[in-house]
C-alpha cells in the first residue's frame, strides 16, 4: 500500500519559488503600511502639523491633545482648537470631537485640505483687540498655507460669542471655509440654527433665544501691496427671534457712569435682515415691543411701553429706502412729589436712502412728540421758591421737527410753553408767559446731572409791579450755549447771553430800596440791551456773576446775590462820559460817584454781605 504526496509537494520548484517571494513582497508591504499608519500617528500626535503652521503663519495656531488616522480614511482628533489673530482682532474655535476626510499629500505643498468635516462640542469666540494691542498687518508670506476646509458640520454648539455678545445653547452649523494665510478669508455659511439659548452681555443674561437662522457668504480679500482687506462679497440672511428681559443692560451701555439709568421694559423681538454687497437689502423687517421702560434720572423717573418697526423696501431702480420707528406711548414722568405730567406720545422715525454701494446712507430723522397735559408750575417752588414764588400758571410740553426736505440739518427741538404765571419775586408781584427750548441732539447725561447745552428761555409779556418802578410788556430771551442741570438736589449752573427789549429788569433792581439814582435815568429809555454773564440757581436762590449788559451810550456789570432770601446787588454804570456804582442790600442802596470804578473792584473782591 503506497501513500500518495501532497499536491503542493508535487508542485514545480519555480512555481514554489515564485509563490514563497510574493508572499514575502506581501509580508513586507504590511510592514510598510503598519510603519506609515504608525509614523503618521506618532507625527500626528507629537504636534508636527502644527509646528509646520506656526513656523509660516504665526498669527494662526492650530492644535489638538491627541489623535488617530488610519489612512486613507479619516482622521479623528480630540481637543482640537485655531486661534487666529491678527491686526485688530482675535477669534479661536474650540471643539472636544473632530471627524475629517484629510488629503495626506496636500500637506506637501503647504496646503490643508479636508472634506466632510464633523466637529461637536463647539465653541466660537471672537474679539476686537484693544487699541494698545493693535498692530500694523504684516507683509504676507510668498509663499503661504492654504487652508481649505468643505462639507463641515458643527454639531452640539456650547458657546457663540462675539464679545461682548455670548450665546449659550444648543446650535448647528453648515458651511465651508478657505483661508489663504495673509491674503484672502472665504466663509460660506450655509445654515446656523440657534434655539432656546441665552444671550449674554458681558456676563448678563439679556434674552431668551427661541429661534436664530442664519445664512452668509463671505470673501474678503487683501490685495499685493494694500494693508486691508477688502470684501469682494457680503451677502447673507440672519432671521432672529427672541424674548428681551429686563433692559437695564442697554443703559449700562448708554452711560458707563450711570449705568442703572434704564430699567423694566421687558419684551420680544421678531427680526429678518438681508444682507446684499454688505448693505442692508430690500425685504428687511424688525418688530419689537415691550412692557413700561423706566428711565431714571436723579429722583425723576419716566416710565412708558415701547415698540419698534422697521423695514427696508426697494426704492425703484434707483436703490433702497429704509425706515425705522421708535414709538413710546404714553409717556408718564413722576418726581419726589409724585405725578409731574404725561405726554400722549413720543415717536422717533429715521429714514434712510441708499443709491450708490459705495457712498454713505443719507439718513433723515423725524420726531414727533404730542402736547403733553398741562403741568402745575406750583411745584417749582420747592426749588426755586426763594427766588420766584410761583401763586399759580401751567405748562404743556411738546415737538415736532424733522429734516425731511431740508438741505441743512435742522434742531431737534423740544419746546415746553407756559400760560400767564403769577407769582412774587421779593416784594414784587410778576405776570408773564414764557417758552423753553431744548436742543434734543444736546441733551447729555453726566451721572445725576443733564446737559442742557444749547437751550434757550423765552420771557414775554412780562409785567411787574415793585415798590419804586413798574414793568409792562417787556420781553427778553435767555441763551444758554452751557447749561446744567443738576436733579439732586436741583440745581441749574448756565453761561448766557441774553436781548431784552429794555432795562426795566435793572430799573426794578436798582430801585428795591430807593428811587433810581439820577445819573442813572439813561436807563429809563434804553432799549435792546446785549447782556452776558454766568447764572446758579438753586432751593437757596439765584447768584448772578460776570454780568455784562449793554445798550446805545449805555454799560452794565456786576453781579446779583438773592441766595440768602433777600436781594443783594453790586453795579457798576459807564454812561456816556460819567461813571458811578451802586450797591443795592437790604434796608439801604449805597451809590458811589468818587472813583467808582476802584471802588467797585474793591468790593467785587469781597463776598456778598
Amino acid at each position: 500500500m503506497s501513500v500518495e504526496a501532497p499536491q503542493a509537494s508535487r508542485a514545480p520548484p519555480w512555481f514554489r519559488a515564485r509563490r514563497g517571494g510574493w508572499w514575502r513582497v506581501l509580508q513586507w508591504g504590511l510592514v510598510v503600511v503598519l510603519a506609515f499608519e504608525a509614523l503618521l500617528n506618532v507625527a500626528l500626535n507629537v504636534g508636527l502639523v502644527p509646528a509646520l503652521l506656526a513656523r509660516t503663519t504665526p498669527r494662526t495656531q492650530v492644535d489638538w491633545h491627541s489623535g488617530w488616522w488610519l489612512w486613507p480614511g479619516p482622521v479623528h482628533l480630540r481637543g482640537f482648537f485655531v486661534r487666529q489673530r491678527d491686526a485688530r482682532a482675535a477669534w479661536r474655535i474650540d471643539a472636544e470631537h473632530v471627524d475629517a476626510n484629510a488629503s495626506l499629500f496636500a500637506l506637501l505643498s503647504r496646503r490643508v485640505r479636508a472634506e466632510g468635516v464633523r466637529a461637536r462640542g463647539v465653541s466660537v469666540r471672537a474679539e476686537p483687540l484693544p487699541a494698545l494691542e493693535q498692530t500694523p498687518a504684516g507683509h504676507p508670506h510668498a509663499h503661504p498655507w492654504d487652508i481649505e476646509l468643505l462639507d463641515v458640520t458643527m454639531e452640539d454648539l456650547r458657546e457663540l460669542m462675539l464679545k461682548p455678545v455670548r450665546y449659550v445653547g444648543p446650535g448647528q452649523v453648515k458651511g465651508a471655509v478657505r483661508v489663504v494665510a495673509g491674503q484672502r478669508l472665504t466663509v460660506t455659511l450655509e445654515s446656523l440654527r440657534l434655539a432656546d439659548g441665552a444671550l449674554e452681555l458681558e456676563g448678563r443674561t439679556v434674552a431668551r433665544v427661541r429661534e436664530v437662522s442664519h445664512e452668509l457668504a463671505l470673501d474678503a480679500v487683501r490685495p499685493e501691496g494694500e494693508t486691508k482687506r477688502r470684501v469682494e462679497k457680503f451677502d447673507g440672511r440672519l432671521g432672529v427671534k427672541m424674548e428681551v428681559l429686563d433692559l437695564a443692560w442697554l443703559g449700562a451701555l448708554v452711560s458707563r457712569e450711570h449705568p442703572d439709568l434704564l430699567g423694566e421694559g421687558a419684551g420680544r423681538l421678531d427680526a429678518e435682515v438681508f444682507i446684499q454687497g454688505g448693505q442692508l437689502a430690500a425685504g428687511s423687517r424688525v418688530d419689537a415691543s415691550g412692557a413700561p421702560l423706566e428711565l431714571r434720572v436723579g429722583p425723576a423717573r419716566v416710565r412708558a411701553p415701547w415698540r419698534v418697526h422697521g423695514e427696508v423696501t426697494e426704492d425703484g431702480s434707483a436703490g433702497t429706502r429704509s425706515v425705522l420707528r421708535m414709538r413710546f406711548a404714553p409717556v408718564h414722568v413722576e418726581g419726589k412729589a409724585g405725578h409731574v405730567l404725561e405726554v400722549p406720545e413720543v415717536s422717533l422715525t429715521l429714514h434712510g436712502k441708499m443709491h450708490d454701494p459705495d457712498a454713505a446712507t443719507q439718513v433723515k430723522h423725524e420726531l414727533r412728540v404730542t402736547r403733553s397735559g398741562p403741568v402745575d408750575l406750583r411745584m417749582l417752588n420747592a426749588w426755586m421758591g426763594k427766588t420766584f414764588h410761583v401763586e399759580s400758571g401751567h405748562a404743556t410740553l411738546e415737538a415736532s421737527d424733522s429734516t425731511a426736505g431740508q438741505k441743512t440739518p435742522q434742531r431737534l427741538r423740544l419746546d415746553l410753553h407756559t400760560d400767564l404765571v403769577e407769582g412774587r419775586w421779593a416784594e414784587a408781584r410778576v405776570l408773564g408767559m414764557a417758552s423753553v427750548e431744548l436742543d434734543a441732539r444736546r441733551l447729555s447725561l453726566h451721572g445725576k446731572s443733564l446737559g442742557l447745552d444749547g437751550s434757550a428761555l423765552h420771557l414775554h409779556h412780562v409785567s411787574a409791579d415793585a415798590p419804586h418802578a413798574t414793568i409792562r410788556g417787556w420781553s427778553g430771551r435767555f441763551d444758554l450755549p452751557q447749561a446744567r442741570l443738576t436733579l439732586a438736589p436741583a440745581e441749574l449752573e448756565a453761561h448766557f447771553s441774553a436781548h431784552f427789549s429794555n432795562a426795566d429788569p435793572f430799573v426794578v433792581l436798582l430801585t428795591a430800596e430807593k428811587k433810581l439814582p439820577g445819573f442813572l435815568s439813561p436807563l429809563l429809555k434804553a432799549r435792546d440791551l446785549r447782556v452776558t454773564g454766568q447764572a446758579r440757581m438753586s432751593d437757596a436762590g439765584l447768584q448772578v456773576s460776570a454780568l455784562h449788559a449793554k445798550a446805545d451810550g449805555l454799560e452794565l456789570e456786576g453781579r446779583l446775590d438773592t441766595a440768602r432770601g433777600t436781594t443783594h446787588a453790586l453795579i457798576y454804570a459807564k454812561v456816556g462820559d460819567l461813571s458811578g456804582a451802586v450797591e443795592v442790600k437790604p434796608g439801604d442802596t449805597h451809590v458811589q460817584l468818587k472813583h467808582p470804578r476802584r471802588w467797585y473792584e474793591e468790593r467785587l473782591s469781597e463776598p456778598p454781605r
